[in-house]
């Protein structure tokens, strides 16, 4: 090998030693959050399989009430893995929508931003209650945030509703708690200002409320012809929009239905 070779070789043996520190280097930064993803997504699955049960498929193969007749939640086992469980919230089809995830209240914003449900520190953090709502679900406006993961879970999932046709097929979603079951109807999305009306806590049936519902149909990035009243109670789901602080994508619903569940004795 003459000294023109050696001189080539060694040019690529270094770009290829380049190439591997700063693989090695990209690895290093992104593989503690994939670790931490799949240690999310196992623990979630596996709440599901053991405290839940529910008709395999989309919806639409199911009977009418197959929402409050044919889906279990098992409060009081969850409720000894976290007392702050309020709630569990369910897409008609969550192998499509991927929201399938229990409801954490702890009276404020922080507290499951970046934890689960066992405490562990987790980048996904939960599925949580606006801390100023009332954790029995009575207010007439309610706001349920979690992160826009990049994999789709938590609510990575919502930015499928700024496609029309996405909404057409997914239009409803309950929310089960330890003694109701509230069905839910999509009417809205649209990208809201952080710390705008949106994010108000504290409407009761009136002008101010109406004058929020109408801004949500007139923003909304889709066409519902769903157009509330302030006397129903109305459902946020928010998200971040990856661009910045300054906007949240939100997803708004009404309440259609509401109705007790049905306990039975081998539920728990």
């Amino acid at each position: 090998m003459n000294r023109k070779q050696i001189k080539k070789s060694k040019k690529w043996i270094c770009l290829v030693l380049c190439g591997l520190a700063l693989a090695g280097t990209a690895l290093w930064k992104i593989l503690p959050d994939c670790l931490d993803n799949l240690s999310s997504a196992a623990a979630y699955e596996d709440l599901r399989d053991r405290y839940t049960d529910a008709p395999e498929g989309p919806a639409g193969e199911q009977k009418e009430d197959w929402w409050l007749t044919d889906v279990v939640v098992r409060f009081d086992a969850l409720k000894k893995k976290n007392a702050d469980i309020v709630a569990w919230l369910r897409s008609d089809n969550p192998e499509e929508l991927e929201i399938d995830y229990p409801v954490l209240y702890s009276g404020d914003n922080t507290e499951y931003l970046r934890h689960d449900l066992y405490g562990r520190e987790h980048t996904a953090g939960s599925i949580f209650l606006e801390g100023l709502n009332q954790p029995d679900f009575s207010d007439h406006y309610i706001i349920i945030y979690g992160h826009n993961m990049r994999d789709g879970s938590m609510f990575g999932s919502l930015d499928k509703y700024k496609e029309q046709t996405f909404w057409e097929k997914n239009p409803y979603f309950t929310l089960y708690t330890e003694t109701m079951a509230y069905r839910y109807q999509i009417f809205a999305c649209q990208n809201a200002a952080n710390g705008g009306s949106v994010y108000k806590i504290g409407y009761e049936p009136g002008m101010e409320y109406q004058n929020l519902i109408n801004s949500m149909v007139e923003n909304s990035l889709i066409e519902t012809g769903i157009h509330p009243d302030s006397s129903q109670k109305i459902m946020t789901l928010s998200t971040c929009t990856g661009s910045g602080y300054s906007t949240r994508f939100a997803v708004h619903a009404v309440c259609i239905d509401a109705r007790p569940v049905q306990i039975r004795e081998n539920d728990n």
